[in-house]
């Protein structure tokens, strides 16, 4: 009897033991794109569609799903859609070529850059700019243009940790 009682003891302090030694629950990094010149954050179209080809705009940041994304490498992942920023037109290069959310393929227009406040395409090389020269009206699309310095191509990443 006495050696049973030992050996429970033994199996209760070891699993007591696992159990305060376990890591705690790890929180995931989102980001709300917050643009220099409206203040306003990235978000997807209609709320957050999760559709291929939802233009992304510009909106009131309200820290919905739609609004956070997380890079994956070199890609930024949209929270609610899980889908990529995107160039439309399979990857235009040309100036005014809207930032769409598309099923992430690896491609060279999903690849992103933060560099000094920009946010630059792999493909084109072209930044993120709030479309009508930097309108500050919920709904604006996001396009790329050329980098010119405006406070309408600024991103500021304003992280949000979420516990996973």
């Amino acid at each position: 009897m006495f050696r049973f009682g030992r050996t429970v003891f033994a199996a209760l302090a070891a699993v007591g033991l696992t159990v305060a030694v376990a890591p705690a629950a790890s929180a995931a990094t989102y980001y709300n794109l917050v643009n220099y010149k409206s203040g306003k954050c990235m978000s997807v179209e209609g709320g957050g569609s999760t559709a291929n080809g939802a233009n992304v705009i510009q909106w009131s940041c309200n820290d919905g799903g739609e609004q956070l994304w997380y890079w994956s490498g070199s890609q930024l992942k949209n929270r609610k859609s899980g889908k990529c920023l995107s160039v439309s037109g399979g990857g235009s290069t040309a100036n005014g070529a809207e930032l769409i959310q598309w099923t992430c393929n690896g491609e060279a227009e999903q690849s992103w850059d933060s560099d000094g406040g920009y946010l630059v395409n792999g493909k084109s090389g072209k930044v993120a700019s709030v479309s009508g020269g930097g309108s500050t009206a919920n709904g604006a699309k996001v396009i790329q243009w050329s980098a010119n310095g405006g406070s309408e191509q600024g991103w500021d990443f304003d992280a949000r940790f979420i516990d996973a």
